[in-house]
């Protein structure tokens, strides 16, 4: 097998940063969720909340947000590996349909139930067995498809965009598509599609797809000089689901709609205004736009430090969660694992799964149909994503 060129210790500290730098946004978000900025303020001081919300296990919950990131990564290696082993696959996406059904599995039932449709290693992760506020549009969709029916509502929350950051790692990566990007994001765009079917709801992920697959490239680089490029590549996007239409004609006035909300994010993170009313004046993030604008806002005014832009990003009257974490993946990618402070990850519910499907997201497929025997790495892979095998995590 060719050896991957892109493998390097700079890429795999990437990887684990956009991972794990997701969940941290996620659970430091999730504990003020649904909260006002002045009651944010009133419980955890001026500076609103900066350390973990610990349960009374002395864990730091992670929500919807991560195990959905979580079950978008584990459907995306199934597609891999499947192209690895048979020599054909689907388009990348159409296998976390399978993936975010063994989710809504997880939504419903206390284990594994004996009738599971079982597609993913996940199944057999006992916290995973819990709901953390999930949203009623992923809900309602994956269970028109469970019953066999296309979903269908014109939702542009955010519950697409902040599930997709694992296509660009394995995109980017693996050279996907030969790296084309406007087809990765058009990928990236269609998982989100799979629950949210406005624009806005899934656009958004084509952009952040653009962002994280440049950041793995060149991390140098401003902020700023990633959204714009994304957002010339955008329009010309080409839509496979449409008739091969171009993004640009099938929905002018959303793409004009996102970009007017990012220039302004952006305009604010070159502002002196305070963090939460600039981030109050961009929205609430429960929308895709909103969310994604944010969480650019907040990479963009602290890009040298994880730990100001995530606390940015969760202190506001919104969905601090989503933008947290979509705001986690972009600084986790960019400045990586290694500098994620300590106290971010030494509670953080599920670090050893999410840093494993982090692993196998950097490693990519290592077995083929002649080759998936004779070491314990690849008999492992073989069991994760090849066969409906129970998992035994790595300690």
């Amino acid at each position: 097998m060719r050896e991957n060129e892109k493998l390097t210790p700079r890429a795999k500290d990437q990887v684990l940063g956009c991972m794990v730098g997701g969940a941290v946004g996620d659970a430091l978000g999730y504990a003020v969720e649904f909260a006002s900025y002045d009651s944010i303020v009133k419980k955890y001081g001026e500076k609103g909340i900066t350390r973990f919300d610990l349960d009374r296990h002395g864990v730091a919950e992670i929500s919807d947000d991560t195990q959905m990131s979580l079950f978008t990564a584990a459907g995306i290696l199934l597609g891999m590996t499947r192209g690895f082993m048979r020599g054909v696959m689907g388009r990348i996406d159409t296998y976390c349909r399978w993936t975010y059904l063994d989710w809504l599995h997880t939504q419903e039932w206390t284990s594994r139930h004996k009738d599971a449709r079982v597609d993913s290693w996940l199944m057999d992760v006992p916290e995973l067995y819990s709901r953390r506020a999930p949203g009623s549009t992923c809900l309602a969709a994956l269970h028109s498809l469970d019953d066999g029916r296309e979903a269908r509502n014109n939702s542009c929350g955010c519950g697409g965009v902040m599930r997709t950051a694992p296509l660009a790692l394995l995109n980017s990566l693996h050279g996907y598509a030969d790296g084309d990007k406007s087809y990765c994001d058009m990928c990236a765009a269609e998982a989100a599609r799979i629950t949210h079917k406005h624009p806005l709801g899934f656009i958004p992920s084509a952009i952040l797809n653009d962002i994280l697959m440049q950041i793995l490239e060149d991390n140098s680089r401003r902020i700023e000089e990633y959204v714009e490029e994304a957002l010339l590549r955008l329009p010309e996007i080409v839509s496979q689901e449409d008739e091969g239409k171009k993004y640009g004609e099938l929905w002018p006035e959303e793409i004009r709609k996102q970009k007017r909300l990012i220039k302004k994010a952006l305009d604010l993170a070159a502002s002196d205004i305070e963090d939460h009313y600039a981030i109050e004046s961009i929205g609430g993030g429960w929308t895709g736009h909103e969310a994604l604008a944010i969480a650019i806002y907040s990479a963009a005014k602290h890009r040298d430090s994880f730990e100001d832009a995530v606390v940015s990003c969760v202190n506001h009257s919104g969905d601090s969660d989503s933008t947290g974490a979509i705001c986690g993946n972009i600084m986790g990618a960019l400045l990586g694992r290694s500098a994620i402070p300590a106290h971010y990850t030494e509670h953080l519910e599920l670090l050893p799964v999410i840093e494993e499907m982090a692993n196998d997201l950097y490693t990519g497929c290592i077995i083929s149909e002649y080759d998936h025997y004779g070491s314990p790495e690849k008999e492992r892979w073989d069991m994760k994503y090849s066969e409906a095998h129970r998992w035994t995590p790595i300690i």
